[in-house]
């Protein structure tokens, strides 16, 4: 109800209506075209909403966008995930002795990729920015479903590091233009949600990606006439896929609300009144140094850097190691690729479930530190115990990704500020790179088959990342209390400026922001 007032409180009078200029629209004139978010060029072609925007209005037209936005968002990132992790079904199906891998080259193989998304990582931050968001990531999606398609034909370990290398750089750009998409398109009451299911479906390419390897080895593995090996018509296969989504994604989705053509004038004009309460509105080309240093400086961003960083030192245990880990439970190669699915299984329920009680809670953090539970215990099991129990504690890991699901959606509603929030989002996959590149390191060839040292930090990590949830809530109770008590103290002389909220203000700058929890 309070989004609806809002709403009404922003209707123009029928007699402000004209097109003479912005300024008799009550838009602020004074930030320039050039410096504004985009909502506010909409809002002067078009003026403001006829009439409140409500409830039913409002579920139709987050109807539509879920269904024009939502899947092939869904598919891009359901394909990202399996790309990355085909080069742990590649491992068991042939991969390590095709290419006369041995010692830790097969960890350095797997690292790579994270220093190609680590190199072009800071570039990502203007070229986002620069170009228009749809079209830069479909162009990016192309390119590494080629490099994916390209790394069946390596046979040397310099040639799989320098794909592995390409595929990496090429797909630097998802996790950003992921938290974009998601800021410009919905509320933040709907984010949480919605990052949930987009994240989600890497527990659905966990799943699905285990049974197609398992049936590329079981079929072409054993036949010793077939053209390819398995780990080839994996690549394969999976790379000339992804090229064909990419191609599709460049004509279907739109770059923002601006241009959306499922969307008429008007419902462009009641999705941009729909997103006045996130108070960031839908985007700016401009790169600002300000909002930049701003990020820099603010403690969230490396507290958000932290987790992502400390919560994907383990990760190697869902996508480069995950079957050599199972095998070393006491799993034959071919079963632990049917093995590894239930943990994604677990995944897609844990990441839907919560991320929904999130949303109807309004606690989003509190439900996330209460999912690590169980996933420190399932560490301490794979460390401590073997076959069945270890088993059962890899799957209950799978409830840590539910963090990271919470860290992107707290970039995309707690972060204002275009360049602010791209460049918190790169410095989160900064991180994010770097603890996958330490990541296959924590498995040394002279641990296995139980790599008890790796196991151990698991516990010790997940810990931290635990706690650093804790801490971040701390930070935001703090300064919603600090702007609440402000707003409190000034009274009847407190006064908000007309469409403020479109104005590409920082969540610091603008006081009239207030942090999700």
């Amino acid at each position: 109800m309070a989004s609806e007032k809002n709403v009404e409180q922003n209707i123009v009078p029928d007699d402000a209506r004209s097109p003479i200029d912005a300024e008799q629209k009550n838009l602020p004139v004074s930030k320039g075209r050039n410096n504004g978010d985009a909502a506010l060029e909409l809002l002067k072609s078009t003026g403001s909403l006829q009439q409140p925007l409500d409830p039913a209005r409002n579920r139709r037209l987050v109807r539509k966008i879920d269904l024009h936005i939502m899947p092939l968002i869904c598919i891009v990132y359901f394909l990202q995930y399996i790309d990355k992790v085909s080069i742990s079904y590649a491992s068991v199906t042939g991969l390590r002795e095709s290419a006369h891998l041995h010692g830790n080259q097969f960890n350095w193989v797997a690292s790579i990729f994270f220093f190609g998304q680590l190199a072009f990582e800071f570039p990502t931050i203007r070229l986002l920015q620069m170009f228009p968001l749809a079209k830069y990531v479909a162009v990016n999606v192309t390119i590494w479903g080629g490099v994916l398609a390209a790394l069946a034909s390596c046979k040397t370990y310099s040639s799989l590091l320098a794909c592995r290398f390409l595929l990496g750089a090429a797909e630097a750009t998802v996790v950003p233009a992921w938290v974009l998409f998601t800021s410009q398109w919905y509320r933040k009451e709907e984010q949480a949600f919605r990052v949930g299911i987009w994240f989600a479906v890497c527990g659905l390419a966990q799943m699905l990606g285990g049974y197609f390897a398992y049936g590329v080895a079981k079929h072409v593995g054993g036949d010793v006439n077939a053209a390819l090996e398995g780990w080839q018509v994996i690549f394969l296969f999976l790379g000339l896929l992804t090229a064909v989504v990419g191609v599709i994604f460049w004509f279907v989705l739109p770059d923002s609300p601006a241009t959306a053509g499922f969307l008429s004038e008007e419902e462009k004009l009641l999705h941009i009144e729909r997103l006045r309460g996130n108070e960031q509105g839908i985007g700016s080309k401009v790169f600002k140094w300000d909002q930049f240093w701003e990020a820099v400086k603010d403690i969230n961003t490396w507290l958000y850097a932290f987790w992502v960083f400390a919560a994907n030192i383990p990760n190697s245990i869902a996508t480069s190691f995950g079957n050599i880990l199972v095998t070393g439970m006491g799993y034959s190669k071919l079963n632990s690729l049917l093995l590894v699915t239930p943990l994604g299984a677990y995944e897609v329920v844990v990441l839907i479930g919560v991320t929904y009680i999130a949303m109807r809670t309004e606690q989003r953090l509190w439900c996330c530190i209460a999912t690590h539970i169980p996933s420190i215990v399932g560490a301490i099991l794979m460390a401590t115990t073997e076959k069945t129990p270890a088993l059962i504690g890899y799957y209950l890991s799978g409830g840590i990704p539910i963090g990271w699901t919470t860290i992107l959606g707290l970039q995309a509603s707690n972060v204002a500020g275009s360049t602010k929030k791209i460049t918190v989002t790169c410095i989160g996959t900064i991180a994010y790179t770097i603890g996958n590149i330490i990541s296959p390191q924590t498995f040394q060839a002279k641990d296995a088959p139980r790599y008890l040292p790796a196991k151990i930090s698991i516990c010790i990590l997940y810990f931290l990342i635990t706690v650093d949830l804790y801490l971040i809530r701390l930070v935001y109770t703090h300064r919603n209390k600090k702007r609440d008590a402000a707003r409190e103290a000034l009274g009847a002389e407190h006064t908000v400026e007309k469409n403020h909220e479109f104005q590409d203000l920082t969540d610091i700058q603008n006081q009239e922001f207030r942090y999700s929890l």
